[in-house]
């Protein structure tokens, strides 16, 4: 994995080499966490995401018994946006300035949370309007940035300068102590950029990824969804170039953070983010250096739609979600204990042998007496959710980690369409090293395997499109409707084979009257199929889900 620079960086810049300095999550302290979590006194996988948290800590610290983060520092990075002037923000941009003054005064949320957490709270006016007389750390590298949606925000030479800042103030932190970091943020209008950044790492339309940031109403975001797509349309900023994409249409704080995030993983210790604008710079961060994501833990998922579109290109599930909206780090310094608690966990739990409390996985399961022996039936889910709702991360973390399970993805490989290509490879990066997957259409023979290990199909929105396909509904002229019992026997075949397997199997489907379709023929068929396939295969199955902005819900 290359890190994507600018050619025209000295390889001697500070940004060059600390980008080189960093190296992935330690294999060795993985597997020696993986290999300790299997040993100690609790069920497999009991303890959630506190289990998977311990072993990527052990994987970033290198060591097993592995660090309990106490000495935590606060980043926070304030900057001011060209962009406030086309109304995107009911807020005026004095607030930036009167808040950092607040925050250094102690008055503000991160203070108090900062204060509560031990953790130091360092304030960096990296792009105010203007300057704060307040004792905070004076590093502005412009009085705010240009409109992005009449041209860039700012130079080339200014978005490295302002990375070069959130690095500095890492590095500092780490040397005066600090063996976690945590990013905050404050800067009037910057869900704005952030969302526009977001659109640019995820590939995904502005609609899908622009929330209404603080306070606003569905009017003015409207018009913060127009405002960002005409960014992007002015600046044209591409994912191959992050440094690039981050001067078009980032912000100074938002620079500093993903340099801070860098700063962190070059020396090998954890940074929790939160919020929207820590998200676009974790997402700049990843794109500029992908070995960073192995060091970053995403903490509160939060009201606004980019966050699960984060989540779930990182593959980093969050680990609150309190409902909360104010960012400047106030859900990253939350999840503080939680990281704390999950390396007391590997550290400190007994194992079995230690506490003499019989290991299932070593002894063998108690039999059954023969007068109750009986098969537990399988477990048969569907799980629905519009774009980037999280509905493939919920199903997956529904599923063991260290055991096998069957991943069956629909998808059609395509190496000339590098968007889909890279969606398939951030999808197989997060699988775990244990599961088996299988590239086919046909789900039904998977399902009737003789095979018990549990199944995940993702998703049947990508089924029915080639099943559509190959039944030559596409292209069949207008009333041709020959293609109906072909497609029929496939959707049969497949709703049988459910009924019929004995395997726990979790289906992934786009809920279409949630999603945009085209108001075209296709559209319009597509819809209605999916509609009846999702329908067929929710009377097949035993549990139904729908996930909205990253929550999922029960409803069947």
């Amino acid at each position: 994995m290359m890190a994507r620079l600018p050619e025209s960086l000295s390889a001697e810049s500070l940004l060059a080499r600390t980008v080189r300095a960093i190296r992935g999550a330690d294999s060795t302290a993985l597997e020696a966490a993986r290999s300790r979590q299997q040993l100690l006194t609790k069920p497999e996988g009991s303890l959630g995401l506190l289990e998977d948290l311990s072993i990527r800590l052990a994987g970033m610290y290198g060591q097993v018994p592995e660090t309990v983060p106490s000495h935590p520092v606060v980043g926070l990075f304030a900057g001011d946006h060209g962009v406030w002037a086309q109304g995107v923000s009911p807020d005026p941009q004095e607030i930036t300035t009167q808040q950092m003054v607040n925050m250094a005064a102690g008055g503000a949320a991160i203070s108090v949370l900062s204060r509560q957490m031990g953790a130091q709270l360092w304030i960096t006016d990296v792009g105010a309007r203007h300057e704060v007389d307040a004792p905070i750390r004076q590093r502005c590298v412009r009085r705010g940035t240009d409109d992005i949606s009449q041209g860039p925000a700012m130079s080339l030479d200014e978005a490295v300068q302002a990375l070069e800042v959130g690095i500095e103030t890492g590095v500092e932190a780490v040397e005066q102590g600090a063996d976690i970091l945590v990013t905050g943020e404050m800067g009037i209008a910057n869900t704005t950029p952030a969302s526009a950044l977001i659109s640019v790492f995820t590939g995904l339309p502005p609609a899908e990824v622009t929330g209404k940031g603080a306070g606003s109403d569905d009017r003015r975001h409207q018009h913060k969804i127009g405002v960002v797509a005409r960014a992007l349309q002015v600046n044209r900023p591409d994912a191959e170039h992050p440094v690039e994409a981050l001067a078009k249409v980032g912000g100074l704080e938002h620079a500093a953070m993903t340099g801070f995030i860098l700063a962190a993983a070059s020396l090998r210790i954890p940074v929790l983010i939160d919020g929207v604008i820590a998200c676009s710079a974790a997402l700049t961060a990843t794109a500029i250096c992908p070995r960073a994501r192995d060091f970053v833990i995403t903490s509160h998922a939060g009201a606004e739609p980019g966050i699960t579109a984060t989540t779930s290109a990182l593959g980093l599930p969050a680990l609150l979600d309190l409902g909360m909206r104010l960012g400047e780090g106030s859900g990253a310094i939350l999840a503080l204990p939680i990281v704390q608690a999950s390396a007391h966990i590997l550290n400190e739990m007994a194992t079995f042998e230690d506490a003499e409390v019989t290991d299932i996985k070593v002894s063998g399961e108690t039999d059954i007496p023969d007068a109750v022996q009986a098969s537990i039936p399988p477990c048969r889910a569907l799980i629905l959710g519009g774009a980037r709702s999280g509905k493939s991360t919920f199903a997956e973390s529904r599923l063991p980690r260290d055991s096998c399970v069957t991943y069956v993805a629909t998808s059609q490989r395509n190496s000339g369409d590098a968007e889909w290509e890279e969606r398939i490879r951030l999808h197989q990066a997060r699988r775990p090293a244990t599961w088996h997957t299988v590239e086919t259409t046909d789900i039904a023979s998977v399902l009737l395997a003789d095979d018990e290990s549990p199944m995940l199909v993702d998703c049947l929105g990508v089924w029915m499109t080639r099943i559509l396909d190959e039944v030559g509904a596409w292209t069949a002229a207008p009333g041709d409707q020959t293609w109906q019992n072909d497609l029929k026997g496939h959707v049969d075949e497949l709703t049988d084979a459910i009924r019929r397997t004995r395997r726990d199997v979790t289906f992934v489907s786009n809920e279409v009257g949630m999603g945009v379709v085209p108001d075209t023929p296709a559209g319009r068929l597509f819809r209605d199929e999916l509609g009846r396939l999702n329908a067929a295969v929710g009377q097949a199955c035993d549990e139904v889900w729908m996930c909205v902005a990253g929550i999922p819900k029960r409803w069947a």
